[in-house]
């Protein structure tokens, strides 16, 4: 179960309710002006795997350096998600997957997104929550749309024998074809898949 932690993050939160507007819109400009946002674009490792692990890393080093407190709240944040999230698997001694951390960070910029509706637009609240969201999304790979993947899948299922189509393990077939051409980070709603397959093997 994912939970938002209340070190850095919450406690800048609860400071929002009591500072002014120019110094929160000062906290967001500095955000979106920091070396980590400049540098937040995911790199990819030598297979061809975005390292987000490793963006963060240089990103927090980065606003550390640069004395980006906010920038700094915000990464610890997101590495103590992901630390929890290792600690609570099967395998607590093995590092995240990258699939892992993907989904750590979409419930991350979920959970504000979730929080910065709970003011108006604008709020400075509203605005920090909002900042964040924008932080977080530069270091998330680029997500397929519902019709890129629609594409993708209609290609493979229109390779199909009628045979292979109508056997039981038509989806699995599918499905395993569709991941050897798509990065597993760049799907959001994997559920969603075995429906969409499904469908088209109907038809």
């Amino acid at each position: 179960m994912f939970i938002l932690r209340t070190s850095t993050f919450a406690r800048s939160t609860r400071a929002l309710a009591v500072v002014g507007r120019p110094k929160i819109l000062a906290n967001v400009r500095a955000i979106q002006t920091s070396t980590a946002w400049r540098n937040a674009a995911p790199s990819e490792t030598s297979n061809g795997e975005v390292d987000i692990r490793g963006k963060l890393k240089e990103a927090l080093k980065a606003a550390m350096k640069g004395k980006e407190k906010d920038v700094v709240g915000c990464i610890r944040s997101l590495m103590a998600d992901i630390t929890y999230h290792e600690k609570a698997g099967a395998n607590p001694n093995e590092p995240a997957s990258e699939d892992t951390i993907v989904d750590v960070l979409r419930k991350a910029v979920d959970k504000r997104s979730q929080a910065a509706e709970s003011y108006p637009k604008e709020h400075p609240s509203h605005q920090q929550f909002m900042s964040e969201i924008a932080l977080i999304s530069k270091f998330l790979p680029r997500t397929l749309s519902v019709e890129e993947i629609t594409q993708i899948l209609q290609g493979i299922v229109v390779g199909l024998t009628e045979t292979d189509k109508a056997s039981k393990g038509a989806t699995g077939q599918v499905l395993k074809q569709f991941w050897q051409v798509v990065k597993k980070g760049e799907v959001q709603d994997k559920k969603a898949l075995g429906k969409m397959i499904g469908e088209m093997l109907r038809k």
